[in-house]
């Protein structure tokens, strides 16, 4: 005969079973809103906020909360949490649940409609932090560790290196200006204002602003107004030159010339830099294909960008005095390099990554003019030289 429950104990099976009462919903502390800070780009960008619940022993707890935008002229916030730019300005985003609350900041940025570009007029993007000045030459210059603005909405970068090339941007615009002055036209020049410590601009996105939006924005318009100046490059001349300005701390007072070589392809004899492959893997490879010359007489022969700056009196490597760097530090070109010089089959702006000694170039102002007199000398030198034009209408 089965055995039997007594009653009191049959009782609390089915009470257990059967369910009861419903638990009650988890109490619910604080509400964090993430991201803290959002930047939206232009009217009809959108993004998503997450609420993130916690009782009050901090106990992550699901909430499903009710949004709300204290400017709704700025932006609209469906009842999932996403947002879409309406207009410029700021407001303030809040999730509520259970009588708790959390906001995070929000930002619309709408960028100036320029369409047409006047040659010569300095162009900002948010807040200042990059300056894009077009120009007539088929030459850019840009600097992207020279600034010093350190604004606290940017939080320091916390991996890579941090330390600004110092003088690197005065010594751009020294350049440029000294380019005018032998010709009476500009080239193309932007600037990254922000000090190296808030943005790499000559890294990847990751490195470069390391997940901030403000400076991610500030990336983008630094790599996007290089794309400006490259597009209005070929589409006046066909061919041009794209500099990028550092500065190294390196023993040796001589400019390194990057061609995305590393220096141990450059100690190596001409032969060896003769073939295709590898004109095809620097970042002068469309004027390396073209050129008439062995490759290895185009990076360090007599009419190479360091023959000419040898011609100058400034030393370089590689060049016909120093072929190659040996065993000496030296900086073969970074992101921005490969990204805009001619690593494609269908870039037609070549790049050379030019590091600049302090001593003598970069420490007074009467160097920086000394020097870029003379650079400016050896860039119209060598564009006639191996692209046969330089001026508009030359």
């Amino acid at each position: 005969m089965p055995k039997r429950l007594p009653v009191c104990v049959l009782s609390a099976v089915v009470t257990l079973g059967c369910g009861g009462d419903s638990p009650t919903e988890p109490s619910v502390a604080s509400i964090e809103v993430v991201p803290g800070e959002m930047l939206l780009v232009g009217e009809g960008d959108g993004d998503r906020y997450l609420a993130r619940g916690r009782d009050a022993e901090g106990t992550i707890v699901s909430v499903t909360p009710e949004w709300s935008i204290d400017r709704p002229s700025v932006a609209s916030i469906t009842a999932d949490g996403f947002v879409t730019a309406i207009s410029g300005g700021f407001a303030t985003v809040t999730a509520t649940a259970g009588g708790a609350s959390g906001s995070a900041r929000l930002e619309v940025y709408i960028p100036t409609d320029i369409g047409r570009f006047e040659p010569g007029r300095s162009y900002f993007g948010r807040n200042d932090y990059v300056e894009y000045i077009p120009g007539e030459l088929p030459v850019i210059l840009s600097s992207a560790h020279g600034g010093a603005l350190q604004p606290g909405e940017i939080p320091n970068r916390t991996f890579g290196v941090v330390i600004n090339d110092r003088n690197s941007l005065e010594l751009t615009l020294a350049m440029s200006r000294a380019l005018v002055n032998l010709t009476g036209h500009a080239p193309h020049v932007i600037l990254s204002h922000l000090h190296r410590s808030k943005l790499d601009a000559n890294r990847e996105i990751v490195e470069a602003a390391q997940e901030n939006p403000y400076a991610e924005q500030a990336w983008t318009e630094f790599q996007e107004w290089i794309r400006v100046a490259r597009a209005a490059v070929a589409a006046e001349y066909g061919k041009g030159l794209y500099f990028d300005i550092h500065g190294h701390g390196h023993d040796i007072d001589q400019v390194e010339l990057g061609y995305l070589l590393t220096a141990e392809e450059l100690n190596r004899p001409d032969i060896a830099l003769n073939s295709l492959e590898v004109v095809a893997r620097t970042s002068i490879r469309d004027l390396g294909r073209t050129s008439p010359i062995p490759f290895s007489q185009l990076l360090r022969g007599p009419t190479s960008f360091g023959g000419l700056l040898a011609d100058e009196g400034i030393p370089s490597v590689p060049s016909p005095e120093t072929p190659g760097p040996g065993d000496a530090p030296y900086f073969r070109g970074g992101y921005n390099t490969r990204e805009h010089g001619s690593v494609n089959d269908a870039d037609v702006v070549s790049g050379i990554q030019l590091e600049h000694h302090y001593g003598g170039i970069r420490d007074t102002f009467q160097s920086r003019l000394d020097y870029s007199i003379k650079a400016a000398r050896v860039i119209r030198k060598f564009m006639l030289e191996h692209y046969g034009f330089f001026e508009p209408g030359g």
